[in-house]
């Protein structure tokens, strides 16, 4: 189980909901740093994250998405797409590029 948002980001797989977004630390606040792979460095490096609400127009609920910057080449590239229902009690990692480690790509 995730312990932070930043480890949930780094470690869960696509679709995979957890309930109740406090036992990941869901405060409203984004990480300002996530773990990720850099395509172009091709080693997982610390990527600078800036958020954006993508859909939805209550802090209840929202789609956001998470653009990163590596911080070691200056790349962009690492997205996250992130849904938030906060009425429901659950926070999902709808997307991700590139694709987290292991997963199967058809």
């Amino acid at each position: 189980m995730a312990t932070s948002v930043r480890e949930f980001l780094e470690t869960h797989a696509l679709h995979e909901r957890v309930s109740t977004p406090s036992t990941v630390g869901w405060n409203g606040q984004w990480p300002e740093r996530v773990e990720g792979e850099c395509r172009v460095c091709n080693a997982k490096r610390a990527h600078r994250i800036w958020p954006s609400k993508v859909a939805g127009v209550t802090r209840e609920w929202g789609v956001y998405m998470l653009a990163g910057t590596c911080e070691d080449c200056g790349s962009s590239g690492l997205l996250f797409w992130v849904e938030l229902n906060e009425r429901e009690g659950w926070i999902q990692k709808a997307g991700q590029l590139p694709a987290p480690v292991g997963a199967v790509v058809n």
